[in-house]
């Protein structure tokens, strides 16, 4: 099979391609001529997508009116489109990962817990076709789905093995890994088996993915207990920021308080108008349809038009008296209210006689930003050109899990530390466990022969992996002798 991941410029029949529709809804199909696609959108057949390049946009037959994008595949797209088995790291996880295990081409990595294979593509390309990632899956149906994907896709890099590595171990023909990823319900099972398998000549790391923090502690005292250093645990969380161009000039984004104001009376003003009118038709076109009524009475045109004139009078005359008795409210509290509100008045300072030399000039609703604002105080003027407007997203995506990370050093540095360790107050050694006790497991990694030559008077002298390291040359490093 051809690889899944390539730089061919078109697609051709046979391919992944992968189908983006939005930014939350990927999915990816295999180019098999004769097929369709079919989504709420429109049909879109493969025969018509072999041929057009990688990150076309292609529309739907009528009728439909939908439109796809079609996208070279990439872990990273896969990791947003695949099929779900368990659950999957995503790519904060994956880059932070492959960073701190220092996966390079041409390396050998070890995977426990293959999944959904979301890891597994992405160390595949950092491993490149000279590398080798070794993963192990459980699970027997999950084993045989992966097993068909990687073979579809073309990892010929990958080495999918089914067995249980918490209890039969990762294999006596693997022990040049250089780093090992765990992403196991119990993976300090598997840590003892782990130390069996990573390069002793070459300072080597491990990294324990596991959602709950009772699984940490237990990871993190096997890894002590097993010979590993430099033990840390870190958590990857997300922010995405939205950024938006300044608004252009002329725009109605971001304006002066006073011009939205001014809009918003206008418009109300334009309803009212539109309003009036629509009772003013109404009430014409009752009253023609009364004068008609009347007409087929007996009445004449000019008798029908005066009598409801003098009706349409006898209302208005009705009407304004009602409205001057609501006016004019015979209550005491409305009195009292009315005289507190001018007392309220008379109280207050006039601002038209502070200012009686100033001249005052009205402005219309619809001068422009500046209508309705207060010469006192101007709002500020913003430089729109010169900004980027950031927007945060309201929630961050969540924990996922927590990723512990440790590194072994080669043999004969290790020597040196349980020697040391020795010399030194047990509790500041790099959160070790004592090892003066014989049978120590740092003892037993570093023989107890070395352990036990320990030079004196070395209290005053504490030396740590750091130290260790920073004496030794590149060559020793290598070899693994100091």
């Amino acid at each position: 099979m051809e690889p899944m991941f390539h730089s061919r410029a078109a697609i051709e029949a046979g391919d992944i391609v992968i189908i983006f529709m939005s930014r939350d809804n990927m999915t990816a199909i295999k180019v098999t001529p004769g097929e369709s696609f079919h989504n709420k959108f429109g049909k879109y057949k493969h025969d018509d997508m072999i041929g057009i390049k990688f990150g076309s946009k292609m529309h739907s037959p009528p009728p439909q009116s939908g439109y796809i994008h079609l996208l070279r595949p990439t872990p990273e797209l896969w990791t947003l489109s695949l099929p779900h088995r368990t659950q999957i790291l995503y790519m904060p996880d994956i880059a932070y990962i492959t960073m701190r295990l220092g996966v390079r081409v041409g390396g050998k990595v070890i995977e426990a817990g293959t999944g959904s294979g979301s890891m597994t593509h992405s160390m595949s390309r950092a491993v490149g076709p000279r590398g080798t990632v070794c993963s192990f899956e459980y699970h027997k149906a999950r084993f045989e789905k992966a097993g068909e994907e990687f073979e579809e896709h073309g990892l010929k890099n990958v080495r999918l093995q089914h067995r249980n590595v918490c209890k039969e171990g990762f294999g006596d023909d693997i022990t040049d890994a250089e780093a090992i990823f765990l992403d196991l319900p119990a993976p300090w099972e598997a840590i003892p088996f782990a130390v069996k398998a990573l390069n002793p000549d070459v300072m080597t790391r491990i990294c324990c993915f596991s959602p709950c923090i009772e699984q940490v502690t237990k990871t993190a005292s096997a890894l002590r207990a097993e010979g590993f250093t430099d033990v840390s645990t870190q958590e990857v969380l997300i922010r995405t920021y939205d950024l938006a161009p300044p608004p252009t000039v002329g725009s109605n984004h971001l304006v002066d308080v006073s011009t939205i104001t001014n809009k918003l009376r206008e418009h109300e003003r334009r309803k009212e108008e539109r309003r009036t009118m629509q009772m003013r038709n109404a009430r014409q076109k009752a009253r023609e349809q009364k004068i008609d009524t009347a007409i087929k009475e007996g009445m004449t045109r000019e008798e029908a038009e005066a009598t409801f004139e003098e009706d349409d009078l006898a209302n208005a005359a009705a009407a304004g008296s009602g409205d001057k008795r609501k006016a004019e409210g015979p209550s005491d509290d409305g009195a009292e209210k009315k005289l507190r509100v001018d007392e309220d008045v008379t109280e207050k300072p006039s601002v038209v006689e502070e200012s009686s030399n100033a001249t005052v000039k009205p402005k219309d609703s619809t001068d422009g930003p500046s209508a309705g604002s207060s010469s006192r105080d101007p709002e500020p003027h913003v430089a729109w050109s010169s900004m980027v407007l950031t927007k945060p997203s309201p929630d961050m995506r969540g924990h996922t899990s927590y990723l512990t990370f440790a590194t072994f050093y080669p043999a004969s540095i290790r020597t040196k530390l349980a020697a040391q360790d020795i010399a030194t107050e047990p509790s500041t050694r790099l959160g070790t466990p004592s090892v003066a006790a014989k049978g120590g497991r740092v003892g037993e990694l570093a023989g107890d022969e070395s352990v036990a030559e320990t030079r004196s008077g070395s209290e005053d002298l504490e030396v740590t992996a750091d130290v260790v390291m920073a004496s030794a040359t590149e060559e020793e490093l290598v070899a693994g002798n100091l």
